[in-house]
């Protein structure tokens, strides 16, 4: 597959406030497994055209995005403006096996981490979400963009889930 821009960090959202912020993050763990339950493996594996993802490649890559942003909201809070490097994740399904990778287990690997992350972003200071990071493709991002992004990105790939299975489904 082709290497796409880099995504885009959104801006500071100032119509939520930080106890929605992360009840919306941590709530897209179940967003992604009412995506994908119900559906059958050939399913979950289709692709709707060679160079886009299948839901299942698409599940993979939420599980492996959410370990590295993860780290990025964890160095955000415990370093001074740490720089956060941007992933090749169009690089990942072939070396990190997403064919062989089973279902269970990414939904289970993106539960736990949102559920500790949660707990972690509900216990900081009001100022800590204005702490400063650097990311190699976006600039200065604060700790907050970072969640409304892993927020973000959760909608996009959730919407794109359903499409695929919807089509699928006709």
């Amino acid at each position: 597959m082709a290497r796409k821009s880099p995504t885009q960090i959104p801006p500071n959202d100032v119509n939520l406030d930080t106890a929605e912020l992360v009840d919306r993050y941590e709530a897209g763990a179940a967003r992604i497994r009412e995506a994908v339950m119900g559906a059958d493996d050939e399913s979950l594996r289709r692709r709707p055209a060679p160079e886009q993802w299948s839901c299942h490649d698409i599940l993979c890559h939420l599980a492996d995005c959410d370990q590295f942003l993860a780290d990025r909201m964890k160095r955000t809070l415990a370093d001074d403006k740490p720089l956060l490097l941007g992933a090749p994740t169009h690089l990942y399904p072939e070396p990190l096996h997403y064919a062989e990778r089973v279902v269970e287990e990414e939904l289970v690997l993106i539960a736990a981490t949102r559920a500790q992350m949660a707990r972690i972003l509900r216990l900081v200071s009001r100022e800590a979400w204005d702490r400063p990071a650097v990311h190699s493709e976006n600039g200065l991002i604060t700790l907050r963009q970072i969640v409304l992004h892993a927020v973000h990105h959760t909608d996009v790939h959730v919407a794109r889930m359903h499409t695929n299975l919807a089509a699928d489904a006709r």
